[in-house]
């Protein structure tokens, strides 16, 4: 089907130039038409429709030695705010997320999904439900948030593969009161694996080394999210692959 030859044509033309990683397909579910970010890039607003196109585009992007993706957790185009201006607000309830975003990616986790995109998007509702008393000051984006990535999506859903952070530059993870130096590793601690972009190479990889020695980043969730990078190019033969010196 189309959503096939569509991953097979780009992961063809990706895999020429040297990638290995495609941040796509969007699995969000388009509830409101007002939103600019997903409107044009979703599939449509029926989880089992999303469930069934993303199925068939991972399987075109394993036609080349590429990891799948979906993103952005926990699921963008309830509301219209843009996460490159503000942070997102996936305002469903618990029930209702469960039914819809839950559902396709609980289905697109067991379908083996390598990595996951986590958006500037709060979930209000599953903050509440798994932090008990949390402030309403005290929501986070996801990309922020623990109980999002590591109770929710490690968790509850068994995501077992990588998680990645959408673009750090996005006003909607480095807008809030929080400084970027607590963000940056804060995003590690809360359960992402891999940042997305620098800021300042060395400056942003000071902050995060800094909340490594103060803390903030404990020595197991340093090893876990070394270790799912490492599985990650691992899956894919990149230890092989730069061995025998064809990586480009």
């Amino acid at each position: 089907e189309a959503a096939y030859e569509t991953a097979r044509v780009g992961a063809a033309e990706g895999s020429a130039v040297g990638c290995n990683w495609n941040f796509a397909p969007i699995v969000d579910l388009t509830y409101n038409w007002r939103n600019t970010i997903v409107q044009l890039r979703a599939f449509n607003d029926n989880p089992d429709d999303v469930i069934r196109f993303a199925k068939a585009f991972f399987k075109g992007t394993k036609t080349q030695n590429m990891a799948t993706c979906m993103k952005h957790f926990p699921g963008d185009g309830t509301e219209e705010n843009d996460q490159h201006l503000i942070m997102g607000i996936n305002d469903l309830s618990c029930e209702e997320w469960d039914k819809t975003f839950g559902k396709v990616y609980r289905e697109l986790i067991d379908e083996g999904v390598m990595t996951i995109m986590a958006g500037h998007i709060a979930l209000p509702a599953y903050s509440r439900k798994l932090r008990p008393g949390i402030k309403d000051e005290e929501i986070r984006p996801a990309t922020l948030a623990p109980e999002l990535i590591t109770d929710l999506l490690k968790g509850e859903l068994g995501f077992n593969g990588m998680v990645v952070t959408d673009a750090s530059h996005m006003i909607g993870m480095f807008g809030a009161t929080i400084p970027r130096k607590e963000q940056v590793p804060g995003a590690i601690a809360a359960g992402c694996d891999m940042f997305l972009f620098f800021n300042d190479r060395e400056e942003d990889f000071g902050y995060m080394m800094e909340g490594y020695r103060n803390g903030t980043i404990t020595e197991e969730r340093l090893s876990d999210a070394l270790h799912r990078i490492l599985g990650i190019k691992a899956a894919l033969n990149l230890h092989v692959l730069q061995k025998e010196g064809k990586l480009m």
